[in-house]
């Protein structure tokens, strides 16, 4: 029930507060060393940008045994902004976690709702403007981040999200699942009455960010990015496991290809996405990228699973694979037409041939493949150039768009012949 989402005493503080105008919301898990710095610069950032509207700041947390939650009590902010902070409920993940985020911006009535991750370390008071400023002067109804990262962070997003979804929806959003975003009010409202939140879904977890984004993109709010500087943060190395992460955001990503059908198979070429704020390239940490490792865990997948990429690849692109499994590291290659072609192959599989948690798993030694092969690409090159490469890795994701829907199609034609 929806009445069953908040904590009592935490809807008891909400009807008290009564009304919002913005609502600022940080998920949080075993967050302690970062989350200061990021109440901090949201307070800051309120007080200097929006000192008339009034403010809330809630911390959704997946009930970290840490310190997380006392700190976020501990920071102070000016006086007249209100903070909640709340162990969520629902399945563990970033999505409950912003479910319960949504649900008190609309108690509250709240005319935009910004998340902010909560373990950048590079944030700014001027994010919050980025972030609202958008809403609340020109009427957008959703602000994506347009920020530089390392060349090797954030390498679902380079190899699979963005371009994946520029081809479909035709939207150049470069940080489709970015973790720091603006909302409307109507978009919080659409998000919040989704009936998907009474199941069991990935949008609960990892999945949420795609999900929104890929939502205001087809239900038609306006769109653009907010350019925020450097995303530094506790990344992840893409050598590490990231198989939960990546099973999440796929799977949703190939879902909404199944809601969405009727709407991406119409779109036949894309555009720029505004990008409001000031850009410049800054000095970033450099990620260490394990490249001989991601490349023994492709060829081992060769090998696990030979049986189903046989099933779910064409022929054609199954003979190209294993021909690169077969490749010495110093001549290692894994070419983004290709790898187009696979991520269409599995995504024609997912929706259609049923095992979707296997053809995820499958999956993700390709994608270490082609990931060790753009680290190689980009090893000699500037962090400008190599967001030049991922541009292009997405405009080879939209030329290859036809082989994606005849695959769709031949899959429709087979579906209906059995039934």
């Amino acid at each position: 029930m929806k009445s069953d989402i908040l904590h009592e005493e935490v809807a008891s503080k909400v009807k008290k507060i009564d009304r919002a105008d913005i609502v600022v919301g940080i998920p949080s898990y075993y967050n302690e060393r970062t989350i200061n710095k990021v109440v901090t610069a949201i307070g800051k950032g309120l007080t200097t940008y929006y000192p008339d509207l009034k403010a809330v700041i809630v911390n959704s947390d997946g009930g970290s045994k840490d310190r997380t939650r006392e700190i976020f009590l501990k920071t102070p902010v000016a006086d007249g902004i209100d903070k909640i902070t709340t162990c969520y409920k629902g399945i563990p993940g970033k999505g409950s976690a912003l479910r319960t985020v949504f649900e008190i911006s609309e108690r509250l009535g709240a005319k935009m709702c910004l998340t902010m991750d909560a373990d950048t370390r590079s944030i700014t008071p001027a994010w919050v403007r980025a972030l609202a400023e958008p809403i609340y002067l020109h009427s957008y109804g959703y602000v994506a981040p347009y920020y530089l990262r390392d060349k090797h962070d954030a390498t679902i997003t380079n190899s699979l999200v963005y371009p994946l979804t520029q081809a479909l929806y035709g939207l150049r959003i470069r940080q489709p699942i970015g973790g720091d975003f603006g909302l409307s009010g109507g978009l919080i409202t659409a998000l919040n009455h989704q009936r998907l939140w009474n199941y069991d879904t990935d949008v609960s977890r990892f999945g949420i960010d795609i999900w929104m984004t890929t939502t205001a993109i087809t239900e038609g709010f306006r769109i653009c990015q907010a350019s925020l500087g450097a995303k530094v943060h506790d990344a992840r190395d893409p050598g590490k496991d990231i198989s939960p992460m990546f099973k999440q955001v796929t799977g949703t990503l190939f879902s909404l290809m199944r809601r969405y059908k009727m709407k991406w198979e119409l779109v036949k070429a894309s555009t720029e996405v505004r990008v409001i704020g000031k850009f410049h390239f800054v000095e970033l940490e450099e990620i260490k990228v394990a490249t001989p490792e991601l490349i023994e865990k492709f060829r081992q997948g060769s090998f696990q699973y030979r049986e189903l990429w046989k099933e779910i690849l064409s022929d054609r692109n199954f003979r190209q694979v294993n021909h690169l499994a077969r490749l010495k590291n110093d001549g290692f290659n894994f070419p983004a037409d290709l790898w187009a072609r696979i991520v269409y192959d599995f995504a024609v599989a997912y929706c259609f041939d049923g095992d979707e948690d296997k053809i995820l798993m499958s999956l993700i030694p390709l994608y270490y493949g082609r990931t060790a092969a753009f680290a190689l690409e980009a090893s000699v090159v500037s962090e400008e150039l190599a967001d030049a490469v991922v541009g292009g890795v997405a405009s080879i994701f939209e030329r290859m768009k036809p082989y994606l829907l005849r695959r769709w199609a031949k899959a429709e034609r087979e579906q209906a012949g059995s039934e």
